[in-house]
Protein backbone atom coordinates (compact mmCIF):
# COMPACT_ATOMS: atom_id res chain seq x y z
CA UNK A 1 0.00 0.00 0.00
CA UNK A 2 1.63 3.46 -1.01
CA UNK A 3 2.39 5.57 1.86
CA UNK A 4 -0.17 8.22 1.04
CA UNK A 5 -3.21 5.48 1.99
CA UNK A 6 -2.95 5.19 5.32
CA UNK A 7 -6.57 3.70 5.89
CA UNK A 8 -7.56 1.39 2.93
CA UNK A 9 -10.51 3.23 2.57
CA UNK A 10 -11.49 6.30 0.14
CA UNK A 11 -13.06 9.41 1.86
CA UNK A 12 -10.33 11.57 3.98
CA UNK A 13 -7.84 13.82 2.10
CA UNK A 14 -4.86 12.00 1.73
CA UNK A 15 -2.03 12.74 3.72
CA UNK A 16 1.90 11.95 2.38
CA UNK A 17 3.83 11.02 4.75
CA UNK A 18 6.69 13.14 2.41
CA UNK A 19 4.82 16.19 2.74
CA UNK A 20 5.96 18.54 5.75
CA UNK A 21 3.79 17.43 8.69
CA UNK A 22 2.00 20.45 10.35
CA UNK A 23 -0.19 20.24 13.75
CA UNK A 24 -3.93 18.70 13.44
CA UNK A 25 -7.19 20.34 13.58
CA UNK A 26 -8.43 17.65 15.84
CA UNK A 27 -6.54 14.90 17.70
CA UNK A 28 -8.88 12.06 18.56
CA UNK A 29 -7.68 9.97 22.15
CA UNK A 30 -8.97 7.75 24.97
CA UNK A 31 -11.56 5.91 23.96
CA UNK A 32 -12.45 7.34 20.63
CA UNK A 33 -8.96 6.68 19.58
CA UNK A 34 -9.42 2.84 20.33
CA UNK A 35 -12.73 2.84 18.10
CA UNK A 36 -10.49 4.25 15.01
CA UNK A 37 -7.82 2.09 15.61
CA UNK A 38 -10.02 -1.06 15.95
CA UNK A 39 -11.29 0.11 12.15
CA UNK A 40 -8.07 1.59 10.83
CA UNK A 41 -5.29 -1.28 11.71
CA UNK A 42 -2.65 0.55 13.77
CA UNK A 43 -0.03 -0.58 11.30
CA UNK A 44 -1.02 1.32 8.42
CA UNK A 45 -1.04 4.71 10.32
CA UNK A 46 2.05 7.29 9.97
CA UNK A 47 3.49 7.77 13.20
CA UNK A 48 3.97 11.84 14.09
CA UNK A 49 7.39 13.52 14.50
CA UNK A 50 8.49 16.49 15.74
CA UNK A 51 6.72 19.38 15.62
CA UNK A 52 3.50 17.96 14.68
CA UNK A 53 3.29 16.03 18.37
CA UNK A 54 1.97 19.39 18.98
CA UNK A 55 -1.69 18.91 20.00
CA UNK A 56 -4.82 21.46 18.53
CA UNK A 57 -4.77 24.89 21.17
CA UNK A 58 -8.99 24.05 20.73
CA UNK A 59 -11.17 21.51 20.78
CA UNK A 60 -12.91 21.09 17.10
CA UNK A 61 -16.32 23.26 16.88
CA UNK A 62 -19.24 20.95 17.24
CA UNK A 63 -20.14 21.13 13.21
CA UNK A 64 -16.50 20.01 12.09
CA UNK A 65 -16.35 17.24 14.87
CA UNK A 66 -19.91 15.82 13.75
CA UNK A 67 -18.70 16.03 10.15
CA UNK A 68 -15.43 14.17 10.93
CA UNK A 69 -17.37 11.33 12.94
CA UNK A 70 -20.11 11.01 10.44
CA UNK A 71 -17.19 10.57 7.51
CA UNK A 72 -15.28 7.87 9.41
CA UNK A 73 -18.66 5.85 10.37
CA UNK A 74 -19.53 6.30 6.45
CA UNK A 75 -15.75 4.72 5.76
CA UNK A 76 -16.60 2.23 8.25
CA UNK A 77 -19.66 0.27 8.25
CA UNK A 78 -19.40 -0.98 12.03
CA UNK A 79 -18.06 1.95 13.68
CA UNK A 80 -20.90 3.86 15.59
CA UNK A 81 -18.65 6.24 17.96
CA UNK A 82 -20.30 6.89 21.67
CA UNK A 83 -20.74 10.59 22.69
CA UNK A 84 -18.87 12.36 23.64
CA UNK A 85 -16.20 11.95 21.27
CA UNK A 86 -12.74 12.47 23.23
CA UNK A 87 -10.13 14.62 21.65
CA UNK A 88 -6.37 16.06 22.95
CA UNK A 89 -5.80 19.75 23.33
CA UNK A 90 -3.32 22.31 24.47
CA UNK A 91 -5.31 24.71 25.74
CA UNK A 92 -6.74 24.57 29.30
CA UNK A 93 -9.48 26.76 28.66
CA UNK A 94 -11.62 24.26 26.50
CA UNK A 95 -14.99 23.30 27.73
CA UNK A 96 -16.64 19.88 27.56
CA UNK A 97 -19.99 19.39 25.89
CA UNK A 98 -22.43 16.67 25.26
CA UNK A 99 -20.86 16.22 22.01
CA UNK A 100 -17.15 16.50 23.06
CA UNK A 101 -14.94 15.38 25.69
CA UNK A 102 -11.27 17.86 25.69
CA UNK A 103 -8.61 16.55 27.36
CA UNK A 104 -5.72 18.44 27.96
CA UNK A 105 -2.47 18.19 27.34
CA UNK A 106 0.03 20.62 27.64
CA UNK A 107 3.08 19.64 26.40
CA UNK A 108 3.58 17.88 23.27
CA UNK A 109 3.72 13.86 23.54
CA UNK A 110 6.43 11.75 23.58
CA UNK A 111 7.29 10.26 19.75
CA UNK A 112 5.64 7.73 18.97
CA UNK A 113 2.68 8.89 20.70
CA UNK A 114 0.64 9.88 17.53
CA UNK A 115 -0.85 8.63 14.31
CA UNK A 116 -1.33 10.41 11.79
CA UNK A 117 -4.95 9.67 10.64
CA UNK A 118 -5.46 12.32 7.54
CA UNK A 119 -3.88 16.00 6.50
CA UNK A 120 -6.41 17.45 9.27
CA UNK A 121 -6.49 14.67 11.70
CA UNK A 122 -4.48 12.59 14.20
CA UNK A 123 -5.02 10.12 17.17
CA UNK A 124 -3.36 8.54 19.98
CA UNK A 125 -1.56 5.28 19.65
CA UNK A 126 -2.77 2.51 21.09
CA UNK A 127 0.37 2.69 23.87
CA UNK A 128 -0.81 6.52 24.36
CA UNK A 129 -4.54 5.26 24.53
CA UNK A 130 -4.01 2.76 27.67
CA UNK A 131 -1.76 4.99 29.60
CA UNK A 132 -4.41 7.71 29.33
CA UNK A 133 -7.11 5.36 30.26
CA UNK A 134 -5.05 4.08 33.18
CA UNK A 135 -5.76 7.80 35.12
CA UNK A 136 -9.31 7.06 35.53
CA UNK A 137 -9.64 3.29 35.36
CA UNK A 138 -9.49 0.66 38.31
CA UNK A 139 -6.80 -1.73 38.20
CA UNK A 140 -9.06 -4.23 37.27
CA UNK A 141 -10.78 -2.52 34.54
CA UNK A 142 -7.07 -1.47 33.04
CA UNK A 143 -6.24 -5.60 33.43
CA UNK A 144 -9.61 -6.47 31.67
CA UNK A 145 -8.45 -3.65 28.35
CA UNK A 146 -5.33 -4.69 28.66
CA UNK A 147 -5.98 -8.15 27.84
CA UNK A 148 -8.63 -7.34 24.82
CA UNK A 149 -5.87 -4.91 23.60
CA UNK A 150 -3.25 -7.84 23.22
CA UNK A 151 -5.89 -10.19 22.30
CA UNK A 152 -7.39 -12.00 19.52
CA UNK A 153 -11.06 -10.75 20.24
CA UNK A 154 -12.97 -7.41 20.96
CA UNK A 155 -15.47 -6.27 22.66
CA UNK A 156 -17.87 -3.03 23.72
CA UNK A 157 -15.11 -2.02 26.42
CA UNK A 158 -12.81 -0.62 23.36
CA UNK A 159 -16.55 0.57 21.66
CA UNK A 160 -16.69 -1.60 19.06
CA UNK A 161 -19.34 -4.93 18.24
CA UNK A 162 -18.14 -8.14 20.05
CA UNK A 163 -15.50 -10.46 17.56
CA UNK A 164 -13.21 -12.97 17.43
CA UNK A 165 -10.00 -13.33 15.29
CA UNK A 166 -9.13 -9.82 15.15
CA UNK A 167 -5.95 -8.69 14.84
CA UNK A 168 -3.94 -6.95 18.13
CA UNK A 169 -4.20 -3.34 19.34
CA UNK A 170 -0.91 -3.59 20.96
CA UNK A 171 1.46 -5.98 22.73
CA UNK A 172 2.73 -6.44 26.13
CA UNK A 173 6.04 -5.73 24.51
CA UNK A 174 5.23 -2.75 23.32
CA UNK A 175 2.93 -1.70 26.48
CA UNK A 176 6.09 -2.21 28.19
CA UNK A 177 8.56 -0.28 25.90
CA UNK A 178 6.47 2.72 25.97
CA UNK A 179 5.85 3.68 29.52
CA UNK A 180 9.36 2.64 30.27
CA UNK A 181 10.86 5.27 28.45
CA UNK A 182 7.90 7.51 28.97
CA UNK A 183 7.60 7.05 33.38
CA UNK A 184 6.69 10.28 34.14
CA UNK A 185 3.50 10.00 32.21
CA UNK A 186 0.11 10.22 34.18
CA UNK A 187 -1.13 6.49 34.45
CA UNK A 188 2.15 5.20 33.34
CA UNK A 189 2.77 3.67 36.95
CA UNK A 190 -0.19 2.27 37.20
CA UNK A 191 0.31 0.10 33.87
CA UNK A 192 3.70 -0.63 35.65
CA UNK A 193 2.14 -2.36 38.48
CA UNK A 194 0.13 -4.38 36.34
CA UNK A 195 2.32 -5.46 33.57
CA UNK A 196 3.62 -8.62 34.90
CA UNK A 197 -0.15 -9.64 35.00
CA UNK A 198 -0.76 -8.88 31.29
CA UNK A 199 -0.63 -11.45 28.54
CA UNK A 200 -0.67 -11.60 25.12
CA UNK A 201 -2.63 -13.83 22.63
CA UNK A 202 -5.88 -14.64 24.32
CA UNK A 203 -8.72 -15.35 22.25
CA UNK A 204 -11.98 -14.10 24.45
CA UNK A 205 -12.87 -12.20 27.41
CA UNK A 206 -13.93 -14.91 29.02
CA UNK A 207 -10.64 -16.80 29.03
CA UNK A 208 -9.38 -13.69 29.98
CA UNK A 209 -11.40 -13.67 33.37
CA UNK A 210 -10.35 -17.33 33.76
CA UNK A 211 -6.65 -16.76 33.21
CA UNK A 212 -6.84 -13.65 35.26
CA UNK A 213 -8.84 -15.45 38.54
CA UNK A 214 -6.28 -18.55 38.22
CA UNK A 215 -3.34 -16.45 37.85
CA UNK A 216 -3.17 -13.09 39.74
CA UNK A 217 -1.65 -13.50 43.45
CA UNK A 218 -3.90 -14.16 46.24
CA UNK A 219 -3.14 -10.04 47.61
CA UNK A 220 -5.54 -9.46 44.31
CA UNK A 221 -7.80 -12.04 44.90
CA UNK A 222 -6.70 -14.57 42.75
CA UNK A 223 -5.14 -18.18 43.18
CA UNK A 224 -1.96 -17.30 42.60
CA UNK A 225 -1.06 -20.17 40.39
CA UNK A 226 1.32 -17.15 37.88
CA UNK A 227 -0.35 -15.70 34.26
CA UNK A 228 -0.82 -18.47 31.82
CA UNK A 229 0.41 -18.38 28.37
CA UNK A 230 -1.81 -18.00 25.89
CA UNK A 231 -3.34 -19.76 23.05
CA UNK A 232 0.34 -21.63 22.87
CA UNK A 233 1.67 -23.93 19.90
CA UNK A 234 2.48 -27.19 21.17
CA UNK A 235 4.34 -29.28 18.78
CA UNK A 236 3.10 -33.09 18.44
CA UNK A 237 5.08 -35.96 18.50
CA UNK A 238 4.41 -39.03 16.27
CA UNK A 239 2.27 -40.54 19.03
CA UNK A 240 -0.30 -37.19 18.88
CA UNK A 241 0.06 -37.38 14.97
CA UNK A 242 -1.38 -40.41 15.01
CA UNK A 243 -4.21 -40.15 17.37
CA UNK A 244 -5.56 -36.36 16.05
CA UNK A 245 -3.94 -35.86 12.34
CA UNK A 246 -2.29 -32.09 13.43
CA UNK A 247 1.01 -31.19 13.60
CA UNK A 248 0.75 -28.92 16.03
CA UNK A 249 -1.93 -27.98 19.17
CA UNK A 250 -2.95 -24.49 21.14
CA UNK A 251 -3.63 -24.65 24.32
CA UNK A 252 -6.48 -21.84 25.77
CA UNK A 253 -4.41 -21.44 29.05
CA UNK A 254 -0.92 -23.33 29.54
CA UNK A 255 1.71 -23.58 31.73
CA UNK A 256 4.17 -25.36 29.65
CA UNK A 257 6.71 -26.05 32.07
CA UNK A 258 4.24 -28.09 33.66
CA UNK A 259 3.03 -29.46 30.49
CA UNK A 260 -0.51 -28.36 31.96
CA UNK A 261 -3.30 -27.00 29.44
CA UNK A 262 -6.30 -25.36 30.90
CA UNK A 263 -8.79 -25.67 28.38
CA UNK A 264 -12.12 -22.98 28.39
CA UNK A 265 -14.93 -24.84 26.92
CA UNK A 266 -17.28 -21.77 25.50
CA UNK A 267 -20.52 -23.00 24.42
CA UNK A 268 -19.65 -21.27 20.86
CA UNK A 269 -16.80 -23.12 20.07
CA UNK A 270 -17.13 -26.52 22.07
CA UNK A 271 -21.27 -27.29 20.95
CA UNK A 272 -22.01 -30.15 18.17
CA UNK A 273 -20.77 -33.67 17.67
CA UNK A 274 -17.90 -32.40 15.26
CA UNK A 275 -16.31 -29.88 18.17
CA UNK A 276 -16.78 -32.61 20.70
CA UNK A 277 -14.83 -35.61 18.23
CA UNK A 278 -12.08 -32.98 17.80
CA UNK A 279 -11.47 -32.01 21.41
CA UNK A 280 -11.46 -35.35 22.43
CA UNK A 281 -8.82 -36.49 20.03
CA UNK A 282 -7.02 -33.26 20.65
CA UNK A 283 -6.82 -33.86 24.10
CA UNK A 284 -5.97 -38.01 23.99
CA UNK A 285 -2.96 -36.29 21.56
CA UNK A 286 -1.45 -34.11 24.36
CA UNK A 287 -2.28 -36.94 27.28
CA UNK A 288 -0.28 -38.73 24.62
CA UNK A 289 2.53 -36.66 25.38
CA UNK A 290 2.70 -36.74 28.75
CA UNK A 291 0.14 -33.67 29.03
CA UNK A 292 -2.76 -32.84 31.43
CA UNK A 293 -5.70 -31.58 29.79
CA UNK A 294 -8.15 -29.68 32.28
CA UNK A 295 -11.53 -28.55 30.95
CA UNK A 296 -13.44 -25.83 32.44
CA UNK A 297 -16.88 -24.89 31.30
CA UNK A 298 -19.05 -21.47 31.41
CA UNK A 299 -20.79 -22.78 34.23
CA UNK A 300 -17.60 -24.04 36.37
CA UNK A 301 -16.40 -20.57 35.55
CA UNK A 302 -18.91 -18.83 37.22
CA UNK A 303 -19.45 -21.13 40.42
CA UNK A 304 -16.88 -20.05 43.19
CA UNK A 305 -17.11 -23.71 44.63
CA UNK A 306 -16.31 -25.03 41.33
CA UNK A 307 -13.39 -22.23 40.39
CA UNK A 308 -11.97 -23.38 44.07
CA UNK A 309 -11.51 -27.24 43.14
CA UNK A 310 -10.37 -26.48 39.56
CA UNK A 311 -7.73 -24.17 41.35
CA UNK A 312 -6.52 -26.98 43.75
CA UNK A 313 -6.06 -29.62 41.13
CA UNK A 314 -3.45 -26.76 39.00
CA UNK A 315 -1.96 -26.06 42.29
CA UNK A 316 -1.45 -29.71 42.74
CA UNK A 317 -0.36 -30.04 38.86
CA UNK A 318 2.20 -27.15 39.48
CA UNK A 319 3.61 -28.71 42.49
CA UNK A 320 2.80 -24.84 44.43
CA UNK A 321 2.10 -24.76 47.74
CA UNK A 322 -0.56 -22.70 49.29
CA UNK A 323 0.55 -20.03 51.41
CA UNK A 324 -2.49 -18.16 53.08
CA UNK A 325 -0.92 -14.77 53.99
CA UNK A 326 -4.13 -13.22 54.01
CA UNK A 327 -6.73 -13.75 56.11
CA UNK A 328 -9.24 -11.65 54.08
CA UNK A 329 -8.31 -13.90 51.22
CA UNK A 330 -11.90 -15.12 50.70
CA UNK A 331 -13.09 -11.60 50.89
CA UNK A 332 -10.23 -10.43 48.37
CA UNK A 333 -11.63 -13.27 45.45
CA UNK A 334 -15.25 -11.99 45.92
CA UNK A 335 -14.45 -8.55 45.24
CA UNK A 336 -12.24 -9.88 42.09
CA UNK A 337 -15.00 -11.64 41.00
CA UNK A 338 -17.31 -8.86 41.06
CA UNK A 339 -15.03 -6.57 39.69
CA UNK A 340 -14.20 -8.88 36.59
CA UNK A 341 -18.25 -9.32 36.35
CA UNK A 342 -18.72 -13.06 37.54
CA UNK A 343 -20.91 -14.48 39.97
CA UNK A 344 -19.80 -15.19 43.34
CA UNK A 345 -22.47 -18.10 44.15
CA UNK A 346 -20.98 -21.17 44.78
CA UNK A 347 -23.60 -22.66 43.04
Amino acid sequence: MAACDPIPKTGLRPYDRRERAKPARICFGHLTALQILRASQPGMLAPEKGAARTLPDHAPRAGELQRKLELLETMHADLRFEKPAHVLVGNPNCRASPTCKPHVHGNPLPSGSLLRLDRETTLTAPATSFVHLARQASETALLELGWEMCGSYQTKRTGTRPAYQVEPLTSTRALRTYVTKNPSMGGARKVQRILPYLADGSASARESKLALILGLPLSRGGYGLGIPRMNYEVSANSAARAISGRRSFRCDLCWPEAKLDVEYQSREHHEGEVSRLRDSRRANALVAMGWIVIGVTNDELDSMLATDTIAASIRKRLCKRLQMRFPDHHARKLRLRRELGLPVGFD
